[in-house]
């Protein structure tokens, strides 16, 4: 199971309602290089890195081709690519610059955006094997503090998702730190109605549905 770590980002109060609304965001990890991809393409299979960073360098050109035909393009297994076009407005038209830029006709219609439209067993697999957890600590972003109960809850659909689960899973989950987090964790071994039960794996102590 890989783990995503999101925030909560505040949405903007354009109708100035005064109520906080929140959105939750992929916090980043690092961006993968082109490298990185084909040195993974070179290790799962049998193809050479020469014919890997050929595969890589001819699809954007072989999409290009299919798109600016207007045909849509179908990835068995990953997604479905679409042009969406947009128009520039009489101000825009009037900069030349502008117009230049996104390649406009004299309509001022040009290609705006790639829609991306994954394929559903794709997605549902990417759904499947990621864990989200807060990337940030509740209280400090929020102001909120989770009950005992509910970091018991949060715990149990870790277990639950992942099989098992460590200190620090724990403490990326709810936003504790390591003392609280060992505390907790000792209560609900303790607790025979939690549901929860610490295990001995080489050195590390994970916790396992009990």
């Amino acid at each position: 199971m890989k783990m995503m770590e999101y925030i909560m980002e505040e949405m903007p109060d354009i109708h100035k309602t005064g109520e906080k609304k929140y959105y939750p965001k992929v916090k980043h990890a690092r961006r993968i290089s082109h490298n990185t991809i084909v040195n993974l393409f070179r290790d799962v299979s049998t193809m050479s890195r020469s014919s890997i960073e050929g595969v890589m360098k001819e699809l954007p050109e072989v999409l290009n081709m299919y798109l600016s035909q207007g045909h849509s393009v179908k990835i068995e297994g990953f997604g479905t690519f679409d042009v969406i076009l947009g128009r520039l407005t009489e101000k825009e038209m009037a900069n030349k610059k502008k117009r230049w830029k996104v390649h406009a006709n004299m309509s001022g219609v040009y290609i705006k955006k790639i829609n991306f439209l994954p394929d559903s067993e794709w997605m549902l697999k990417l759904r499947g094997s990621t864990d989200l957890c807060h990337g940030k600590n509740l209280k400090e972003q929020f102001g909120m503090t989770l009950t005992e109960e509910d970091r018991r809850e949060i715990a149990m659909e870790c277990i639950k998702k992942k099989g098992s689960m460590s200190v620090r899973d724990y403490m990326l989950r709810t936003g504790t730190e390591r003392v609280t987090a060992e505390r907790d964790l000792k209560r609900f071994c303790e607790d025979a109605e939690s549901g929860i039960r610490c295990v001995v794996e080489g050195d590390n102590k994970v916790y396992v549905k009990g």
